[in-house]
């Protein structure tokens, strides 16, 4: 037997062979065959079955894929058999040069710009004799010392200089404008990693010159004070730049104050200039020292080597000289703890080793002394934590998990969790998971945080399958062969009956409205991914939109087929709901829609707008009596433009017609001769490829108008009045009035 080594083997990428696996037993006669049972790097290492051997079959990409897991099974004659776990891990290479965020770089500049002056200010510092004028930035995908980014100006600038580790852009030197009302200046940064043969890149930096107003106004100056410890006890005033004292100052020994005046004209830009007055003056304490912060936390692993420095603290004291200089002092109570402090720099230092698990945390007092005659203090609070480190693997609750899922469950659906914990804390306890072996190919994957198990493609073609899936726990970082935990996931795939899919979520198709009965329209087609055979097998039905059952579906086939008479008049647009429905147990339906338009054909004839019109009477020839419209119910081209003309025309018609249906007068006409005509007017479409004739009667009314003079007629009128008829006429041409009486006898 052989024993089970875990070998964990270190790449760097390029390297061809990998040392081999050396049995235990190496004096047996006993051929000895190496074999890969798992490969979780998709063949990327070849096994020689004899020597054991491991060859690369490809180059690695560490951005790609950082660690490889293999089974390799050791086999002595034909029945000792031995398994070892190989864990590759692979070691980035120089093999990213840095990339500049832009390829050119601009910034503007003022000539004769003031020292410490800021232009287009990224993450900008004060330089003492230079002027800052932008950053540049360059990254590297590598890591560690294979990404950090040098920049250097190159070839060397007499003007411009760039900070090799930040990228920031100074000029050596004020600039100036000679003759010219600007200036452009070019150089090229290069962008070097420090991989062990660097890499680089590089891009271009353009900087203009622009104009300043050298020769300003200098006739009215004003002062002021810009700085310095001394501007709380002096004042200057503007107009004449004396200086005075604001308040008094208690004389100090070996004592300085500095103040800084600034006297600035009114040209345009102002132009300045600067001085520094210094004081020497006596002085006493005046200030206790100061911590910013009642109390600070400093964090260090429990492995940090003795000598090393665990944090800093700092005070402040607002006197100066002797006065202002701070020394600090772990409280008496505390000198048995393991750290000390620097008794001016402030540092702290472990002076023994950590334990974690001994203790997790140390809570001290440091005071700070400043260093007057009458000396004065503050305390602070220190905490230091101490973290762990990884010495503990993952374990999983379980040996094994058993989920179960629908082989249609959708992509993502979350089918189980596993879980496995660590001692560790922070962040050494995080655990990661991710799956290995041939199982991950089934369709499932695994968060790496949560260690949810979900579906990574569809399952369809899995129904009622069982598989194994091989799960990993890791803490962050490379794989060391201590510090990970395996499991098996038993995964239940069920069969379940699918609906049929069509082809298509929507179907369309155009038919006349003159097509047969019994004619073809289109074809549906559907598709079930059940593995029962029976379940293979549906009927098609139109369920919902068949408005007078205009259409029928061939219930195996899927052929939609005209039933009956179309109208696109009536029935436009159809929107037929089809259903595939399978022998399942249940049966199982799928659904999809078929749009039918009914294409128009010339099958309306044109109809007149109005069948009445009017014309007065004792019109001239070829007064426009009326212009004529027509209406299509059918749709273009099968509507106008409409010809019109008149069947019943001769020579003594009284009208005529134009084809565009604008009907005149061919002579005037007299209604006390004629009061009414009718016309028989045809209106015709532009159907192709026949047209569509009608023929209406048009009612055309003569209106009266005043053209006949009055004629002679007599009146007679008789009157009845209490037995005595009176009778009267009128002679209309003299208009006299003649009246004629007679008695009558009543008896009672």
């Amino acid at each position: 037997l052989f024993s089970a080594v875990l070998k964990i083997l270190i790449l760097n990428v390029g390297h061809a062979i990998l040392k081999p696996i050396i049995p235990t037993q190496m004096d047996s006669p006993t051929p000895i065959t190496y074999t890969v049972q798992e490969d979780d790097g998709e063949n990327v290492f070849l096994l020689n079955p004899v020597s054991g051997e491991f060859l690369l079959s490809r180059s690695l990409d560490f951005e790609a894929q950082r660690f490889y897991i293999l089974t390799v099974e050791v086999q002595q004659g034909h029945s000792q058999v031995s398994s070892v776990r190989v864990y590759f891990n692979a070691l980035d290479v120089n093999d990213n040069p840095p990339v500049f965020s832009q390829n050119n770089f601009t910034a503007s500049l003022l000539e004769d710009t003031r020292i410490r002056t800021c232009f287009l200010s990224l993450n900008v510092s004060d330089k003492d004799d230079e002027i800052f004028v932008l950053q540049v930035f360059a990254t590297d995908t590598d890591i560690e010392q294979n990404s950090e980014v040098v920049y250097v100006v190159e070839p060397p600038n007499e003007l411009f200089w760039v900070d090799a580790s930040s990228g920031d852009v100074f000029s050596k030197q004020p600039l100036l404008l000679h003759n010219s009302t600007f200036e452009i200046y070019n150089f090229t940064i290069v962008a070097f990693d420090c991989g062990s043969i660097p890499l680089h890149s590089n891009t271009t930096v353009i900087v203009r010159l622009e104009q300043l107003n050298v020769h300003p106004p200098n006739d009215y100056i004003k002062y002021n004070v810009s700085g310095g410890n001394a501007s709380d006890f002096f004042w200057i005033q503007a107009d004449n730049g004396k200086l005075f004292l604001s308040q008094t100052l208690e004389e100090s020994q070996n004592e300085s104050l500095t103040l800084l005046v600034v006297a600035k004209d009114q040209g345009f830009p102002p132009m300045i200039s600067e001085t520094e007055i210094t004081f020497e003056i006596t002085g006493k304490n005046h200030f206790s020292p100061r911590f910013s912060e009642p109390e600070v936390t400093f964090s260090v692993p429990e492995d940090l080597p003795v000598g090393s420095v665990a944090g800093k603290i700092q005070a402040e004291d607002g006197d100066y000289g002797p006065n202002g200089v701070i020394k600090y002092l772990i409280s008496p109570e505390n000198q048995y703890f393991p750290v000390s402090v620097g008794e001016f720099s402030g540092l702290l230092t472990l002076t023994r080793e950590l334990d974690f698990e001994k203790e997790t945390r140390y809570n001290l007092q440091i005071k700070a002394t400043d260093g007057g005659w009458i000396a004065k203090s503050a305390w602070m609070n220190v905490t230091l934590i101490v973290m762990d480190v990884n010495d503990n693997p993952p374990v999983f609750l379980l040996s094994d998990f058993s989920f179960s899922v629908y082989k249609n469950a959708p992509v993502g659906t979350s089918i189980g969790k596993v879980t496995a914990t660590d001692k560790d804390s922070g962040p050494e306890g995080e655990v990661l998971y991710l799956t290995f072996g041939h199982g991950k190919n089934f369709g499932f994957d695994i968060g790496p945080l949560s260690g949810e198990i979900y579906t990574s493609r569809s399952l369809r073609d899995q129904g009622n399958s069982k598989v194994i899936l091989k799960v990993l726990a890791k803490n962050s970082g490379v794989i060391h062969g201590t510090d990970i935990a395996e499991t098996l996931v038993n995964i239940n795939v069920i069969e379940t009956n699918d609906a049929p899919l069509f082809t298509s979520t929507w179907y369309e198709a155009d038919v006349n409205e003159d097509t047969p009965t019994g004619t073809s329209v289109l074809t549906l087609s559907a598709l079930d991914q059940d593995s029962v055979l029976d379940w293979n097998r549906f009927i098609f039905r139109i369920v919902d939109g068949n408005t007078n059952s205009s259409f029928s579906i061939d219930p195996l086939s899927g052929i939609v087929l005209v039933n009956s008479d179309l109208d696109r008049e009536r029935w436009p647009v159809y929107n037929l709901t089809v259903t595939a429905t399978d022998h399942g147990s249940p049966p199982a339906t799928g659904t999809t829609n078929v749009i039918v338009n009914i294409v128009d054909v010339n099958d309306n004839a044109p109809q007149l707008m109005t069948n009445e019109i009017q014309v007065k009477e004792n019109q001239p020839e070829g007064t426009i009596v009326a212009r004529l419209n027509a209406f299509d119910f059918d749709l273009p081209p099968n509507q106008g433009p409409f010809t019109f003309w008149l069947s019943n025309l001769s020579a003594e018609s009284a009208f005529y017609l134009t084809p565009d249906g604008v009907l005149l007068t061919r002579h005037v006409v007299d209604r006390e001769h004629i009061s009414e005509y009718r016309l028989l007017v045809v209106v015709k479409d532009a159907g192709f490829p026949l047209s569509l004739s009608s023929t209406t009667t048009l009612h055309v009314r003569v209106e009266d108008e005043n053209d006949n003079p009055p004629l002679p007629r007599n009146i007679f009128i008789e009157v009845k009045y209490f037995g005595i008829n009176i009778e009267k006429w009128i002679d209309k041409p003299t208009n006299n009035i003649f009246l004629k009486t007679s008695a009558t006898v009543l008896n009672y």
